[in-house]
């Protein structure tokens, strides 16, 4: 099963826990080997609170063993993780 979660427009340190707190609510309504995709699409206004958002979702899903799949990377997240020595692990 697949499911979806749509990041906003914008992430930052003023939204950073509820987004965080939305994704962790999603991934605990999946089961053991579900999917989810979290769409990035709409993400345009960001720091490095979206690379927490995602790293954080990451661990949280690994211990309900929930694979994630980003959708849609703006390439300036993708430069970000990069900067931040994350990008193996934000990206894949």
């Amino acid at each position: 099963m697949t499911t979806r979660f749509q990041l906003p427009a914008e992430i930052s340190h003023s939204n950073v826990e509820a987004v965080l707190a939305e994704g962790i609510a999603v991934i605990n309504t999946l089961q053991a080997e579900n999917r989810l995709t979290v769409d990035c699409q709409a993400l345009s206004i960001f720091d490095s609170s979206a690379l927490s958002v995602i790293l954080s979702m990451r661990r949280h899903a690994q211990t309900k063993r929930v694979d994630i799949e980003l959708q849609s990377i703006p390439e300036k997240l993708a430069s970000l993780a990069q900067v931040y020595g994350v990008a193996d692990v934000v990206l894949v």
